[in-house]
């Protein structure tokens, strides 16, 4: 399911990059990229592509909610639900500026919290 969630976000991100005219953006660009902070780790995915409505951007979560012509406006909503089932959860940014100072794009962050720590933490507590 994580796989699913993560396929669907690039996915989102190659189309959002594509939605930008070539000699506007240059290159386009997806990184991917992991953190960690005990229990918590997030797994971000930055682009260069339209980016993301600064009104209702929450709205983006739920069903049938899209931005694009031919969008379905299921597929951010199916990967938060995966992931609250993972005990984590979706957040939807603005990427931050790049080199030359422009600022364009998405960072979406995929959040997780570490099952097994939180559940030995638990039962340390009781």
């Amino acid at each position: 399911m994580i796989s699913q969630a993560l396929t669907n976000i690039i996915k989102n991100a190659t189309e959002a990059i594509a939605a930008v005219p070539e000699e506007v953006r240059g290159k386009g660009r997806i990184m991917v990229r992991l953190t960690a902070s005990q229990p918590f780790y997030a797994v971000d995915i930055i682009d260069n592509g339209i980016g993301l409505p600064k009104e209702n951007r929450h709205r983006l979560l739920e069903p049938y909610v899209t931005t694009r012509e031919k969008g379905t406006g299921l597929g951010l909503a199916i990967v938060g639900k995966i992931l609250e089932e993972h005990g984590g959860g979706l957040g939807l940014y603005d990427a931050p500026a790049g080199a030359g100072g422009d600022q364009r794009g998405a960072l979406i962050r995929l959040s997780f919290r570490d099952q097994r720590l939180a559940m030995q933490t638990t039962a340390a507590a009781e």
